[in-house]
């Protein structure tokens, strides 16, 4: 539903079809966009002179309600979730007999995901931490390719690397295809020889996705330097401080908390509380400047 409002009465959540009156700000010009940054809604409530057209359908209303049946927005998630994880299904099958892949054969996951995301952040990372353990890898993926989606949104990057960085996320494990379930899933500690088989993952992946016709260098970094940190003490190659991009950085966080928070076959969750405590706690393993950044965006999105 369509709702006319003051600009001062904007707040995040909220999702904006078009902003009338007197409107110069080029940074938020697009007619129809979801409301993410308290900084963009700032900009708009100072705006005096401006009236705000809201879609209560897609975002929240001036009471700081979704306007629309929850059940809506998680029966769209679920449909969204299992339709990549079919893409993603076919994707990681063809690599795994040799067969080539394109970036453009996993955009529609991206662009579903997306939407999602725009019309209800919350409910469909909720509904990505529930993993069955026959698809563990494809929701892992997919929700890191949802958090790294939100986050770079968050940190304002453009569009292009917001889209580059949510293919990252979906390819981000493509190496763990040979791995079998039942190390992926072990309950306890891995062993040596298990450990090992695990670390030769994003080397694995890189080498797959680098035989690909025009994979982007965004996905191939990712890809290979997910599990560095910033005190070398990662891998595969023992990457730190500057060496570690930051495409990588913000992978290594939306990793992480998605794999501590997410239910699992064998483990119960973390609270999202919990997970970010941890990872501030944690020395040397991630940018705690970014860190908190991705702290402050699961905030704003309702999804910590």
């Amino acid at each position: 539903m369509l709702k006319r409002i003051d600009a001062s009465q904007v707040r995040i959540g909220m999702f904006v079809e078009v902003i009338e009156g007197l409107w110069q700000d080029p940074l938020l010009s697009k007619r129809r966009f979801p409301l993410r940054r308290e900084i963009d809604a700032a900009k708009i409530r100072k705006c005096g002179t401006a009236t705000v057209v809201i879609n209560t359908t897609r975002g929240f209303d001036t009471n700081g309600l979704p306007g629309r049946d929850i059940e809506i927005d998680v029966k769209a998630a679920r449909e969204t979730i299992q339709k990549s994880v079919e893409v993603l299904e076919e994707v990681f099958g063809r690599l795994q007999v040799g067969d080539g892949i394109t970036v453009d054969q996993v955009a529609p996951v991206i662009s579903s995901v997306s939407k999602s995301l725009d019309q209800n952040p919350s409910v469909f990372m909720s509904v990505t931490r529930l993993k069955s353990k026959d698809e563990v890898t494809f929701l892992h993926s997919i929700s890191v390719s949802a958090l790294m989606i939100l986050f770079s949104r968050h940190l304002a990057l453009d569009e292009h690397t917001v889209q580059m960085l949510g293919t990252a996320g979906l390819l981000h494990d493509v190496g763990k295809i040979d791995i079998p379930l039942e190390v992926l899933n072990k309950e306890g500690r891995l062993d040596e020889d298990e450990m090992n088989l695990i670390r030769r993952h994003p080397e694995k992946g890189h080498t797959i996705l680098s035989q690909q016709e025009e994979m982007p260098e965004i996905v191939l970094d990712v890809c290979l330097n997910h599990h560095e940190r910033i005190d070398g003490k990662g891998y595969p190659h023992g990457l730190s401080g500057s060496q570690v991009s930051l495409h990588a950085r913000i992978a290594t966080i939306c990793d992480v908390y998605d794999a501590i928070t997410s239910v699992r076959p064998y483990k119960a969750p973390w609270s999202a509380s919990d997970a970010l405590k941890w990872m501030l706690g944690v020395e040397g393993h991630f940018d705690r400047r970014l860190l908190k950044k991705f702290a402050l965006c699961l905030s704003i999105a309702s999804v910590a």
